[in-house]
């Protein structure tokens, strides 16, 4: 299978800039017009694409029944008037074309108040990929607008949570799209499972696992250890090591060599680092305290994670090595759970007290704490890898365990839709490609409105 990419890149200084850093603005009203004569795909591909657009709550996108014009491919000029009549702002003309068992798909973005294409993008791949492609012109549209990273062709890896024999709860790994779409359950539900998260490149994550046995209709737990599964052979979890105590929170190094966890013994809990091809272990703090939830800077540099140490639980940062130890939050109620953003400009937390759950961020120098959502059994933070939104699990009045996501800003609010009940969320780092796909650079069809000079200027990405 493969998959073409080319970007053009088109500079314009007249264009409309959304700024998802502000905590209430309007979304920009945008046009897609999708050309299909031959493959079928065009009303699948626009439902696929609308939805990433409107559930950033950034886009509206205008009702196909309200075009003036439609739009024969990537050679039809726009009648401009007849979008800004409309109230358009954004123009997005696609066309697909199948070729052989592949399909192409061209993309021309046009700022309707310029009246010039300001993004071009040719994708080319097998037919079944049709949905990737389109996560990936939803993407570049995205990208174009608000000028942070798409995120729309990631996963999210969670635990799903399904009443088993005897009451007892079935906790099982599983992944899926973004969107909901391609999911499939990773483990058994044989023990329990928690905390996973996905490494740096995507390719395998870790977890914490209980082994249990039952007793009198009880599920006990004996052992907890910390396991690594590879994305592309789930039935083979590797044990990382075997630990005299309990092993939890396992997170990976930004380059993907460490794993950092804790580490309980005799009623306290240390940090420790394992490398994950040596087994090198290295522990990183000590103490008659608890300290867990570690979780490395994007650089590498630091860890921030929480602790007693202080009287009550709050959240710490320390030099990667373990040294310079300088606590971050001062609030009352109990800190836990902490994350770094991808950008490194915020962390991420879980906060408890007095029947509050709160999924709150915070500046890595202690500034600008704010709460972003709350209720009973918010909890569990992560970062879409452009550091813009936040996953988290609630779980409701009904006692329904699922997965929601918020923005920054603390709006735009909705839930991600899931088959079962879901908890511990953990969003890929990395737009993942789909298993077989090589990337594979190709100069993409220009449109008829885009001058030789931009063509000549044009930007690919592998």
């Amino acid at each position: 299978m493969v998959l073409a990419l080319a970007v053009v890149t088109l500079r314009l200084d007249a264009r409309v800039v959304i700024d998802i850093n502000k905590g209430v603005m309007k979304p920009v009203y945008i046009a897609v017009d999708v050309f299909d004569p031959f493959s079928r795909l065009k009303d699948m591909f626009l439902d696929v694409l609308r939805n990433d657009l409107e559930t950033t709550f950034l886009f509206k996108t205008i009702p196909q029944n309200a075009f003036m014009q439609r739009l024969g491919g990537m050679e039809d000029k726009p009648n401009f008037p007849l979008w800004k009549n409309i109230n358009a702002q954004y123009l997005a003309s696609v066309e697909i074309t199948p070729s052989a068992g592949m399909i192409n798909i061209s993309l021309a973005l046009y700022d309707v108040l310029s009246e010039k294409a300001v993004e071009m993008l040719s994708l080319s791949a097998n037919a079944s990929n049709w949905r990737k492609m389109a996560h990936l012109v939803a993407n570049r549209i995205y990208e174009r607008v608000t000028g942070e990273r798409g995120y729309f062709d990631t996963q999210i890896l969670y635990v799903s949570v399904q009443n088993g024999a005897n009451t007892a709860k079935v906790h099982r790994l599983a992944i899926m799209d973004q969107d909901g779409f391609n999911h499939k359950f990773l483990t058994s539900g044989a023990n329990m499972v928690l905390t996973p998260r996905l490494s740096p490149n995507g390719n395998e994550c870790s977890f914490f696992a209980y082994r249990e046995k039952v007793v009198n209709g009880r599920r006990i737990p004996i052992s907890a250890s910390v396991y690594r599964l590879d994305l592309q052979n789930p039935s083979s979890p590797e044990l990382i090591s075997n630990f005299n105590g309990m092993s939890y929170a396992p997170r990976y190094s930004p380059d993907g060599r460490l794993l950092i966890f804790s580490l309980s013994d005799r009623g306290s809990s240390s940090i420790y680092t394992i490398n994950i091809k040596t087994k090198e272990l290295n522990r990183l703090t000590r103490g008659r305290c608890i300290d867990t939830s570690p979780c490395y800077s994007p650089d590498g540099k630091y860890i921030v994670f929480n602790s007693d140490r202080g009287g009550s639980q709050q959240l710490y940062i320390m030099d990667s090595d373990g040294s310079n130890v300088r606590r971050l939050s001062f609030s009352k109620g109990r800190y836990a759970t902490p994350v770094w953003s991808p950008r490194g400009d915020w962390i991420a937390f879980s906060k408890f007290g007095k029947g509050m759950f709160c999924i709150g961020i915070i500046r890595p120098d202690g500034s600008c704490e704010r709460m972003l959502a709350s209720g009973y059994l918010t909890e569990g933070p992560s970062w879409s890898p452009n550091g813009r939104v936040l996953l988290f699990s609630h779980q409701d009045h009904a006692h329904k365990e699922r997965i929601y996501s918020v923005d920054i800003t603390g709006y735009n609010k909705r839930e991600i839709a899931t088959p079962t009940n879901a908890v511990d969320p953990d969003w890929s780092k990395n737009n993942i490609l789909l298993p077989g796909i090589s990337p594979k650079v190709s100069r993409g069809k220009a449109s008829a409105n885009v001058t030789k000079a931009q063509r000549d200027n044009e930007t690919f990405v592998e």
